[in-house]
């Protein structure tokens, strides 16, 4: 690589520590600063930041990584994802109204508002360890192409691209984020849709004849060994049942418990743009995700790619990076990997930053406040937060050091946060008659029950449940929820529900003493939206 792609990617990463701490200086000045943007954020920001949080390392290195192993496959994790902003859009604007009258910016508190301390502290424990699997993904993801750039060990590059993220984060919490996703999904839009896909396509077309993509896929169908490439219903591990199991339901169900869910919606100002920004996401992200697995498959028959692989050790999460250093000219390299830690950056800055959310105003901040007897202040609150970012930064490097596939990672981490919150999710936001005993034992068994189906515990399940437990713990934790229902619907244990029901928030006046902005004169409570109609 020449030395004008290299100064390329050096000053991409000191832009993206410079305005971290540039948006420290002007920005951040308490806790919730760094972790909601001071729940000011609009359409365009909101939507930008969904967005560069899923595409990200899963969706460019990962991508490109299972379409050159599974072929179409790989794209069913990209589909899932980018749908799950469709599917979510007809309660989004009840979440965001929750979260407001909550003043709730996490998940842990969302839940520790109607069911206690303990709700709290489960979901936020949960949270925050998935998500250090989400930034270990995407810092393998970083580290891969740094690795190829620099000619860098790897566990250096883990170290490097650890340090970068976790300084600019810390210095301007999701402001900085978010400011700095609107260069990055700009990079991965012009260089995953515009530049890659055309150049891939026709050499990889050029190799087999002439035809572009058309020709790989005929290659592909036509050819027995790689059959299951193109069979998405074939037997075996990617069939039909280990798709829905292990890849859709986990991307799906993932996006009602998540802590990016929450803390997005939660640093949007009103509920129409919250949903205006949802609905953004899947145009932008999913034409993305499913070229770069159609770029993945086309490195089969690129002898030259093929080579540099195997140059850089066989590992599937090179495609990326050798199809960028073969086929580009130089300047444009330094674009298009730019581009690449554009995509792992982004989301694993989130990622940081949802972890750190979670341990800190579901774990840390109550037991320091139950202690001292009083609330923490602004100052105390963001030293905790940082202090948690760079350790919890640090911790994931355990994680990136012992797993290796990216989206298998993710989807591991969606399934395991999904079986223990996706049922009482919806039970707090829905039920009125919801209980806490039954609320805290579906959370408690539907995580065992997953526990113990993906660590082989459960040897007389079916195989395809072992390798997908999601088919054993959802099933529990609705007949768990059931039960407890019919048990102790009328033992009055229905937790606080005016923060999610908006007559129980009505007959409560001291809420509006508690939330004057709520208020437009006497009557009752309104959002944001609904005084400036």
């Amino acid at each position: 690589m020449s030395i004008i792609d290299v100064i390329i990617i050096v000053a991409y990463f000191a832009m993206l520590i410079a305005i971290g701490f540039y948006v420290a200086k002007k920005h951040v000045k308490s806790g919730e600063d760094a972790a909601l943007a001071g729940r000011k954020l609009g359409v365009f920001l909101g939507g930008i930041g969904k967005t560069a949080n899923s595409a990200g390392g899963s969706s460019s290195v990962g991508g490109t990584s299972w379409g050159y192993q599974f072929g179409i496959v790989g794209g069913w994790y990209a589909f899932s994802e980018g749908m799950t902003y469709v599917i979510y859009l007809p309660i989004i604007k009840k979440i965001w109204r929750a979260l407001y009258r909550t003043r709730t910016g996490s998940a842990g508190q969302f839940f520790g508002y109607r069911w206690g301390a303990g709700a709290r502290l489960y979901a936020g424990l949960i949270n925050a360890v998935c998500y250090m699997a989400f930034v270990g993904a995407q810092i393998i993801a970083t580290a891969t192409v740094i690795q190829v750039l620099l000619g860098w060990s790897y566990v250096v590059s883990l170290l490097v691209s650890t340090g970068i993220i976790i300084v600019y984060c810390t210095a301007g919490g999701l402001r900085a984020i978010v400011i700095t996703d609107v260069i990055q999904v700009a990079l991965i839009l012009i260089g995953m849709m515009f530049i890659m896909p055309p150049i891939v396509f026709s050499k990889a077309g050029q190799a087999l004849g002439g035809g572009g993509f058309g020709a790989v896929w005929e290659t592909l169908s036509k050819s027995v060994d790689l059959s299951f490439m193109t069979n998405i219903g074939a037997p075996g591990v990617f069939g039909w049942p280990y798709i829905i199991g292990a890849i859709i339901l986990p991307c799906i169900l993932i996006g009602g418990v998540a802590q990016a869910a929450f803390q997005y919606q939660s640093s949007i100002s009103s509920a129409d743009k919250a949903f205006k920004s949802f609905f953004m996401v899947p145009f932008l992200y999913i034409p993305v995700s499913i070229l770069v697995v159609m770029m993945g498959m086309s490195a089969l028959f690129l002898p030259n790619v093929l080579e540099r692989i195997t140059e850089l050790g066989g590992d599937p999460n090179m495609v990326l990076p050798a199809l960028i250093q073969t086929y580009l000219p130089t300047g444009v390299i330094g674009l298009l990997l730019a581009a690449v830690l554009s995509a792992t950056m982004s989301t694993s800055s989130t990622c940081l930053i949802c972890s750190t959310t979670c341990l800190t105003k579901d774990v840390i901040e109550p037991i320091m406040e139950s202690r001292s007897g009083k609330k923490l202040d602004d100052k105390t609150s963001l030293k905790l937060f940082r202090i948690s970012m760079v350790v919890i930064g640090i911790a994931t490097l355990s994680i990136t050091l012992w797993a290796t596939d990216i989206i298998n990672l993710l989807t591991t981490a969606y399934s395991a946060a999904s079986a223990g919150l996706f049922i009482p999710m919806m039970c707090t936001l829905f039920m009125r008659k919801a209980t806490k005993p039954g609320i805290y034992t579906t959370m408690i068994l539907g995580l065992v029950v997953y526990g113990a189906g993906s660590f082989g515990w459960l040897p007389f399940l079916p195989a395809i449940v072992q390798a997908a437990p999601l088919y054993a713990s959802l099933p529990v934790s609705i007949v768990c929820m059931a039960i407890f229902w019919f048990a102790t619907k009328n033992s009055g244990k229905h937790g606080r529900l005016d923060g999610y029901f908006p007559d129980e928030w009505e007959k409560s006046p001291g809420n509006w003493e508690k939330h004057p902005e709520l208020l437009d004169g006497p009557g009752p409570a309104r959002l944001p939206e609904e005084v400036n109609a």
